[in-house]
């Protein structure tokens, strides 16, 4: 639902934007639109989807393989079974007998036609001793089952090895959405110092032009000299040009945030004012939460784990396998006198020699956990600089920001004694125009202050793993302000 309502958000800015000739964009009305627009998002989601059936499916290994088999086949002849020398071995013993037999009884030889036609008459009575086994196309159908017992802890650590790399892909899924929001927030406030650079600079345009008008009329009068008359001239050509310019940087400011959001901004008001948290803590609060929640630790933890499995996996390659099995014929009129109805019994395998591939990968792995080891190790050394960095950038943006704010009240102040004194002759054209540009400077340094600040402390919470909870937080607000 809520993906719903993100993508109709886009599409209204998409069409508002060629209704009206300029409408307003909130920080969190962007975030919503670039993480439903943002490829790299959506792909890592698809990716976890995937590793998700990968560990379903490991884990139905654990299962029984219970399977129907059917087949015909065709030989090329019948499989007989051909006694003829056996049955030819009878009739002779049988001839035999019977010659000694009736020569004993007669006390004379028996005739040979006598004897040949016994033999005759054994060989009409006498059936062939031939028997088919199996006709030469023949049917079956079998039912059979195939249960792992015991496989040296191979399934386990396979099913281990998947949900590690489940784990690595909502690793992946969150690094990708923590900087996308920290890219958003960084391109929006670039975006919005840009805006409040025009403004400032279109403020001091208006001043200077009201300057230059008092200055010519002054000239008329004889109140000035020439000289203060030329000078605000020059201000105002200077003033105009430093305008145009910030024009410039708003319109390619808003180009980088379309592209970012994926959504086309032409005429944009930015309303999300820069954020101000005056109770930061100290850098140790952060490193705290970073060694623990770090996204790119957590993802070489989570390898590491992963490798760990597979070293298991390899390891149970050393013990024997026990699968529990049966087979049940459903179709009989094929089996021979050798084939049995039904089976069932334990089936044991134990590899003696496969060439040393199985040690060969096994200390691979190992090899492996060494080296991201070495790059976890690694990892919390860039964290804790990289905490420290963004900590010390957003307290000293803090620090300039306040130290600014008397200065402001100062420039103002200074500002409006020069307008009076030059309006009365008492002070110059140089003197207002440099208390123009002062309070101008001061202004634009208090924009580039917070938006320091904002850009260091989003760069800090995303080090910290946590820049998804910074746009809740973002989104949050508002939706109270919306109420």
């Amino acid at each position: 639902m809520k993906k719903i309502v993100t993508v109709l958000i886009c599409l209204f800015f998409g069409f508002n934007a060629t209704l009206y000739a300029e409408y307003s964009l909130t920080l969190a009305e962007a975030l919503k639109c670039a993480i439903a627009n943002n490829e790299l998002i959506n792909a890592s989601a698809k990716s976890k989807e995937v590793s998700q059936y990968h560990l379903k499916a490991a884990r139905g290994k654990h299962y029984p393989n219970i399977y129907v088999e059917g087949s015909v086949n065709k030989l090329n002849d019948p499989i007989i079974l051909t006694l003829t020398d056996a049955r030819a071995a009878v009739i002779g013993a049988s001839a035999a007998t019977f010659k000694a037999a009736t020569t004993y009884a007669t006390g004379t030889p028996t005739p040979d036609p006598v004897v040949d036609a016994y033999k005759k008459q054994l060989e009409e009575k006498i059936p062939q001793f031939d028997m088919q086994f199996q006709d030469d196309l023949f049917y079956k159908l079998t039912a059979g089952v195939v249960w792992p017992l015991y496989t040296g802890g191979k399934i386990a650590a396979n099913s281990q090895a998947k949900k590690a790399e489940l784990a690595i892909s909502e690793m992946e899924y969150t690094r990708t959405l923590n900087s996308t929001i920290t890219s958003v927030i960084e391109s929006y406030f670039r975006a919005k110092l840009a805006q409040e650079a025009r403004d400032i600079r279109q403020d001091y345009l208006d001043d200077i032009i009201q300057h230059n008008e008092n200055a010519q009329k002054l000239f008329k009068v004889g109140m000035i000299s020439k000289a203060n008359k030329l000078r605000a001239e020059v201000a105002l050509a200077q003033a105009t040009r430093e305008y145009q310019k910030s024009e410039r940087d708003l319109e390619l400011a808003i180009v980088v945030l379309s592209n970012i959001i994926g959504v086309e901004l032409d005429k944009v008001k930015l309303i999300s004012d820069f954020k101000q948290i005056e109770d930061v803590k100290e850098a140790k609060h952060y490193e705290d939460i970073a060694y623990s929640n770090n996204i790119t630790l957590k993802d070489m933890q989570q390898k590491k784990e992963m490798l760990n499995q597979k070293k298991r996996a390899i390891k149970g390659n050393f013990l024997p396998t026990i699968a529990a099995f049966g087979k049940y014929e459903i179709y009989k009129d094929n089996l021979t006198m050798f084939e049995p109805e039904w089976v069932a019994g334990l089936n044991a395998r134990l590899d003696i020699f496969k060439g040393g591939e199985d040690y060969d990968e096994y200390k691979a792995y190992s090899k492996q956990v060494e080296v991201l080891d070495l790059y976890i190790q690694n990892a919390n050394k860039m964290i804790d600089t990289a905490v420290k960095k963004y900590h010390h950038e957003a307290e000293a943006a803090l620090e300039q920001y306040e130290s600014l704010k008397s200065s402001q009240d100062l420039t103002e102040e200074n500002l409006n004694l020069y307008k009076k004194s030059f309006k009365e002759g008492l002070a110059t054209s140089i003197e207002v125009i440099d208390a123009e540009l002062a309070l101008e400077k001061v202004r634009l340094e208090q924009s580039q202050a917070l938006f320091d600040f904002n850009v260091a402390y989003a760069k800090l919470i995303d080090i910290c793993g946590n820049s998804h909870l910074l746009m809740d937080n973002i989104i949050g607000e508002d939706q109270n302000n919306e109420k």
